[in-house]
């Protein structure tokens, strides 16, 4: 029962967070030049990192607010935590804009550039969610610069995230991970740990849900949800909500002691 609560406060929110939508000059990217094209390629080198995007100011904090008011619709105990992130903002235009920049930037702690404290748990989980919807178009937007399909790392071409889900494609039974931060997909490995990359992965199945594995590796102790979609409806297929819709089978893999990755921009 406790289970199936949590499951159905993340669906409630989400329907909410899916509606969230930004102009298109939300966010533009830097374009890049032919030598770091050849960098990402060769370097394993996150799109992010060599052409950063930049982000309306304005809009982020818009999107920060709006993410906060569905928080707290569906987690008012989190509204006190929410006042005081929001009470502890910079005002300043300038200081905002890089605080914005800063918000895009792997392996920063925006944690550091507030002058009092707040709800890191809290204040992780409206940034990351007020950050998806930017990602989610940059990634549209550098898509026609990298080959999804000669990526095969174990981590997102566009953030260096983690991926959160991976696709068994129905005709050539190819695996594509997916990125629950930006929703771009990449070809991997058929078989593996994307986490640690040991070759050697077992997984579970449920009862009734067998178009569903979650692999993992006993290695990093890491796992991963995998969609069979030749056992699916692929024309209705979305990983968005398969990884939401499916998030018994993390606690399921949680409750064995294994653990998935969250997606957040990383160093790399």
């Amino acid at each position: 029962m406790a289970g199936y609560s949590v499951q159905q406060v993340l669906i409630d929110f989400n329907k909410e967070f899916a509606q969230i939508a930004l102009p298109e000059d939300a966010v533009k990217p830097v374009r890049p030049q032919n030598g770091l094209l050849k960098s990402l390629r060769e370097n394993d080198t996150p799109f992010i990192k060599l052409c950063p995007p930049l982000v309306n100011t304005d809009i982020f904090f818009d999107i920060l607010k709006e993410v906060s008011v569905i928080t707290v619709k569906h987690k008012p105990d989190l509204e006190g935590d929410i006042n005081k992130i929001f009470s502890a903002l910079p005002d300043d235009a300038a200081i905002r804009e890089i605080f914005v920049r800063q918000a895009f930037t792997p392996g920063t702690n925006l944690l550091d550039s507030f002058q009092r404290e707040v709800s890191p748990e809290t204040f992780g989980f409206i940034l990351s969610h007020a950050v998806r919807p930017f990602m989610k178009l940059y990634a549209r937007q550098v898509s026609a610069f990298y080959d999804p399909e000669q990526w095969h790392k174990g981590t997102c071409p566009v953030c260096g995230a983690k991926p959160t889900l991976a696709l068994l494609e129905k005709e050539d039974k190819k695996r594509y991970l997916y990125c629950g931060l930006c929703e771009a997909r990449w070809r991997f490995q058929r078989l593996g740990c994307p986490y640690c990359l040991n070759h050697e992965s077992r997984f579970f199945t449920v009862d009734g849900m067998e178009q569903y594995r979650v692999y993992y590796c006993d290695n990093c102790h890491g796992y991963i949800k995998t969609v069979n979609e030749s056992m699916v409806d692929s024309g209705s297929l979305d990983l968005f909500w398969e990884d939401i819709n499916t998030v018994h089978l993390d606690l399921l893999a949680m409750q064995e002691g294994y653990i998935n990755r969250p997606a957040e921009i990383i160093e790399k």
